[in-house]
């Protein structure tokens, strides 16, 4: 599996316990934590335990899960959501203080074509219908929209989850 892409601005890597803090910023953002299902931590110390997760994880030759990385500081993660013998689904977040910049697209727009690359036939991602800029950047990134959708709860709330989709195996092929 994938574990290091560079482009203009950033650099997908497997992450180590230098990006701890880092990955704490990211894990225990509540505005993160409205759209990427990852759970409230109790203290700082639960966080941690996930954060080390993610960075073994992200060390493991047949799991997709990097950091994504700003001048050598980790502002973002961009992992496998799901996997069947020809499709992956992706999930991934930003620090806010990092949105609207161009760097998910620009991320996305390089692990796509790595993933492919690699053998999957289809890529896809999904994102709630009420974050539209996640929608955006998947479209940006030559995604198209599948005909998926389904209801999610997360937070107590019911979000319609809508689905992206590209690669030679994906219902629109690739944009």
């Amino acid at each position: 599996m994938i574990k290091t892409i560079e482009t203009d601005r950033l650099a997908l890597r497997a992450m180590t316990e230098a990006d701890d803090d880092a990955l704490l910023s990211l894990l225990m953002d509540s505005r993160i934590k409205e759209t990427y299902m990852i759970p409230d931590f109790p203290d700082a110390d639960a966080a941690l335990k996930m954060a080390r997760r993610y960075e073994a994880l992200s060390q493991e030759p047949d799991r997709f899960v990097l950091g994504i990385a700003k001048d050598g500081t980790v502002i973002g993660l961009i992992n496998e959501v799901d996997k069947t013998a020809d499709t992956i689904e992706i999930g991934y977040a930003f620090r806010p203080d990092c949105w609207n910049r161009g760097y998910a697209t620009e991320a996305l727009q390089a692990v796509i074509p790595a993933l492919l690359a690699d053998g999957w036939q289809t890529v896809t991602a999904g994102y709630f219908e009420e974050n539209a800029a996640s929608g955006r950047v998947m479209e940006k990134a030559g995604m198209t929209r599948t005909d998926r959708s389904e209801t999610v709860t997360w937070r107590g709330k019911e979000h319609r989850c809508i689905y992206y989709a590209c690669g030679p195996g994906s219902e629109g092929g690739i944009r």
